[in-house]
C-alpha cells in the first residue's frame, strides 16, 4: 500500500466519488490519460527537435496553447 498524507488521500477519495468510479478504477484512468498526455508532450518536443518540424506558431495553434 502507498501511505498518502491524508489531505491528498481525502481528495483522492472524493474525485473518485465525484467521478463515479471505484478509486482503483478512478487512479487507473487518471494515470492512464497521464500516460497519454505524457506521450503527446514528448512527441510534440520530439517534432520541434525535427528539422523542419511544426513552428512554435503552429504547434500553439494547434494544441489550443
Amino acid at each position: 500500500m502507498i501511505d498518502l498524507p491524508t489531505p491528498t488521500e481525502t481528495r483522492i477519495i472524493q474525485a473518485a466519488n465525484d467521478s463515479g468510479l471505484s478509486i482503483a478504477a478512478f487512479l487507473d484512468r487518471l494515470l492512464e490519460q497521464y500516460q497519454f498526455d505524457k506521450q503527446e508532450i514528448d512527441q510534440a518536443e520530439a517534432a520541434l527537435k525535427e528539422e523542419g518540424g511544426i513552428s512554435l506558431e503552429a504547434f500553439r495553434a494547434y494544441h489550443g496553447v
